[in-house]
């Protein structure tokens, strides 16, 4: 008996089966063994063929069996046999017609039979078994967040066929998510339950047994003598043993983080001069079900040094201004790490590629060359192909609904003809990012080369984020809550006002500010400010206009009204204009500052707030400048940069103006019907991150205040003075005409003389952390120190003599209500003296250990800080 078509057919199934993993082959061989017993040896109706010999023959009607839900002419055309053409038997017709039905992964059991051959016409039956689906699937052993994380990782979903290989991709990704998470010994079972409601479907039970997480308890570096222990360990990211000083952060193993973490500690010895140092040994060891080990033996090798250094191909720039800005001299250890920092890309922006970039060479090309070892020096040509200089051609900008293109072009600094400069792309994405209206991590830059005509377009693409803001400001303090309520439009449009279609709600995309704020205490205290600004006045310079109005009302009581004479408060009225402008020398990064201002003070009975002056009225006329330098990187969450501020401020000296005048025999309103003085304030803040992914950031500041007076006779003014402590809630001139400056840890105005003090000083250091960056819930948390105290005058002030506070805090910044604060301070320094606070009396709660602990709460950007 000549062997059936079977057999062949069946065989040839078997072998495409390479595509899965060998399991799965062995239970498909399996499958397939018993369809060939269960079928027969030999073709349907007995026919015999002589596989010696190849006959051809017609095909005839085909039929399809076991396959109701599927259409037989899809599955026809996929085996790729066709009714009336002619066929060669034995020939690669029918395995190939297999192999395309098994390709599908539709079907677990494939068999081509003839079934009888009339008159040279043959009649085959596809005899075909489907896969079952799978109906829905289960999980046991995890909790239910677990699911739904394993959810979002696995490819499960109903209908799909379950095949041998979905079987594996499913337990490998489950597998894989929890060695991420540190349980390197976790077990997955898959049970496959039939599916009694629908008909030919299968139900997956995943049972998942995670075990004890595995941590890691040792990383031994076995013959590193150059680097210490401790260093090479640091330098491993995410590969980390268990410690105490570790409570709260991860221990797990993970290997391609290992394999990243292993390059980091290589670098380490490379930047020592052992170019040549390997693991000769790596080993992964566990140690027991909770624990493994890991163990490297270095070969650290010979040390080496940089020897000679040439330049091959420039023309800009000499072979000594580039070996200056290399940075590396003959006999200096070798460090790949950095010759490649200061080659290409160096965070100071020191390197040769930025060099050139920075001066239109876009399509510059450096490539570092050993030449030869002597002496374990190392030998180095350094070849460059300059090119030519290229020119910006096109700006493109993408991304911006509701800002207008003109708003961000006038910020760009890549201008159409300009050379191409990295720096200028840099320092444009910070300037956009300065703005507001925009998603810093969201910010794209894509230079487009036009080698042709040497030029290049460049691409910015933007994403807006909401830029208008509700202020809710909250504080308590001498016996008191001030709650501020505040609506800020950073990118408002006048000239759209008319413009009913560009409401959205309101008039935007012309970078505009308005702001309309209000405080209250209820009766006691009032405040209301408006201010609008247009940055860019006229359009074509970055000159700012700024006008504002304000007024304040404060009362000692709440049942007195102020048309009864014994009533006791104070109303501040007042407004003003200024003036900013750029300016570009020192540098670009500085601006300058002018306004003008009028401040109206009616004062009523009220000595416990301003001593000298318990009733009047005085008019403030004054004159600021403010000389700025700002050179952060992000107005939210900034990891480098500096704020250095100088403000002078001033009225006229009208006494001196006036002649010799008798203060002594005049009353407080004639002495102060204007205001005289002069303001002097400086500070300094700076952020350095101390991590090289920028996020762990410390900002320490410093800032000192002075106020004089122009005539000895006349006095210091009764307004205008700083009050240091507690939030500093409430700003410069809205709480009872003074400076209120904040200290965390001590309440409201606890440090300060009755009616303020002339000079002030504070310091403060944060170091600050994010939890999320995310541009619609910006997070970090921070640790601070802080010191500071206010003089009566230069006879007392000591800048030692401070009162000091500790303590935590967290930061949420959300677009629609700015940046919301709470901390908690310790004051440690116990007062030397009491203050009558807004009008009150204030007795800082002191604890046995003579701390102070003290919550502050605000919702505002730097509130109250000097």
């Amino acid at each position: 008996m000549k062997k059936s078509l079977s057999i062949l057919f069946l065989t040839c199934a078997l072998l495409s089966f390479g595509q899965v993993d060998t399991n799965a082959v062995n239970n498909t061989t399996d499958k397939i063994d018993d369809s060939i017993k269960s079928s027969g040896t030999t073709i349907g109706g007995g026919l015999d063929f002589n596989y010696a010999k190849a006959e051809k023959y017609i095909l005839g009607p085909i039929r399809i069996e076991g396959a109701d839900n599927f259409d037989p002419q899809a599955i026809k055309l996929i085996a790729g046999l066709k009714q009336g053409e002619g066929i060669t038997i034995p020939s690669d017709r029918i395995s190939n017609a297999i192999k395309n039905l098994w390709n599908e992964g539709l079907f677990s059991h494939i068999a081509i039979e003839a079934e009888k051959e009339v008159a040279g016409v043959i009649y085959l039956v596809i005899k075909l078994t489907p896969r079952p689906k799978l109906s829905r699937f289960r999980f046991t052993g995890v909790s239910k967040r677990e699911v739904d994380k394993i959810r979002e990782e696995i490819d499960l979903s109903s209908g799909q066929t379950i095949t041998e290989n979905l079987l594996f991709k499913t337990k490998s990704k489950i597998r894989g998510y929890f060695l991420e998470k540190g349980f390197n010994n976790a077990q997955i079972t898959i049970t496959q339950i039939q599916d009694t409601l629908i008909n030919n479907s299968e139900i997956f039970f995943i049972d998942i047994d995670k075990g004890k997480k595995v941590k890691i308890k040792h990383i031994i570096f076995d013959g590193a003598t150059a680097v210490r222990p401790w260093k090479l360990r640091k330098a491993m990211k995410d590969t980390k043993r268990r410690s105490i000083m570790r409570v709260f952060k991860r221990s797990k193993f993970n290997q391609t983080a290992y394999i990243r973490d292993k390059e980091a500690v290589l670098d380490k010895f490379r930047a020592v001069g052992l170019r040549d140092v390997q693991f000769t040994v790596d080993s992964v060891y566990k140690i027991n079900s909770r624990n493994i080990g890991i163990y490297l033996k270095v070969d650290e090798g010979q040390k080496y040094y940089f020897g000679d250094i040439s330049w091959i191909g420039n023309t800009k720039f000499s072979s000594g201004v580039l070996d200056t800005v290399l940075g590396i001299k003959y006999g200096d250890i070798y460090d790949k790490p950095l010759l490649e920092q200061r080659l290409k890309q160096s965070p100071d922006g020191r390197d040769i590629t930025s060099l050139y970039m920075d001066r239109g060479y876009l399509f510059f090309h450096l490539e570092p060359v050993e030449t030869g070892v002597k002496d374990n020096h190392i030998n180095y040509e350094m070849r460059l192909v300059e090119g030519k200089e290229a020119r910006v051609k096109n700006v493109i900008i993408k991304g911006n609904y509701k800002t207008n293109e003109h708003v961000i072009r006038r910020e760009i600094r890549t201008k159409p003809g300009d050379l191409f400069s990295r720096n200028d792309i840099i320092r444009t994405q910070r300037e956009l990012a300065q703005l507001g209206y925009f998603n810093e991590q969201g910010f794209q830059v894509n230079p487009i080369p036009n080698p042709q005509d040497g030029t290049v377009d460049i691409e910015y693409i933007v994403e807006e984020k909401s830029a208008d803001q509700i202020e809710l400001s909250g504080g308590y303090g001498a016996g008191r809550i001030i709650g501020t309520l505040g609506l800020t439009f950073s990118n408002f449009s006048v000239k759209n006002i008319f413009k009913p279609n560009s409401w959205s709600p309101l008039p935007t995309g012309d970078g505009q500010r308005l702001s309309i704020r209000a405080q209250t205490n209820g009766r006691i205290y009032q405040g209301y400010n408006f201010s609008f600004t247009e940055p860019w006045l006229g359009g074509k310079k970055p000159n700012s206009f700024t006008f504002f109005l304000n007024h304040t009302s404060f009362a000692a009581s709440t049942t007195i009204k102020k048309r009864d004479p014994s009533y006791s408060g104070v109303g501040i009225t007042g407004m003003g204009v200024g003036l900013g402008r750029r300016k570009k020398f020192p540098d670009d990064y500085f601006s300058a500052y002018y306004e003008l201002s009028y401040q109206y003070y009616d004062v009523r009975n009220y000595s416990s707030l301003f001593p000298s002056f318990n009733d009047g009225y005085a008019n403030d006329i004054s004159l600021k400048y403010a000389l700025q330098r700002n050179s952060i990187n992000s107005p939210i969450y900034p990891t480098e940069g500096s704020k250095l501020s100088f403000t002078a401020k001033g009225t006229l000296p009208y006494s001196l103006m006036d002649g010799k005048k008798d203060f002594s025999n005049m009353s407080a309103q004639e002495t102060f019907k204007y205001l005289e003085y002069y303001k002097l304030k400086f500070t300094f803040e700076y952020y350095l991150p101390l991590t090289p992914d920028k996020k762990l950031v410390l900002m320490p500041r410093i800032g000192f205040g002075y106020m004089g007076a122009y005539n000895a006779a006349k006095g210091l003014t009764p307004f205008e003075r700083f009050n240091l402590g507690g939030s500093g809630l409430s700003g410069v001139n809205q709480f009872g005409g003074r400076e209120i400056i904040a200290l965390r840890g001590y309440d409201d105005n606890a440090l300060s003389s009755d009616g303020g003090d002339p000079i002030v000083a504070k310091y403060t250091m944060e170091l600050r952390y994010p939890i999320s960056l995310n541009p619609q819930a910006t997070f970090f948390v921070l640790a601070f120190a802080e010191a500071g105290n206010t003089y009566t005058n230069f006879k007392t002030f000591n800048p030692f003599n401070v009162k000091r506070s500790v303590g935590a805090g967290v930061r949420i910044f959300l677009p629609m209500f700015g940046m919301l604060g709470l901390d908690y301070g310790w004051g440690f320094d116990k007062l030397d003296k009491h203050s009558s606070g807004y009008g009150g009396s204030i007795d800082q709660s002191i604890d046995s250990k003579g701390y102070f602990p003290k919550f502050t709460f605000t919702i505002g950007m730097n509130l109250g800080e000097l």
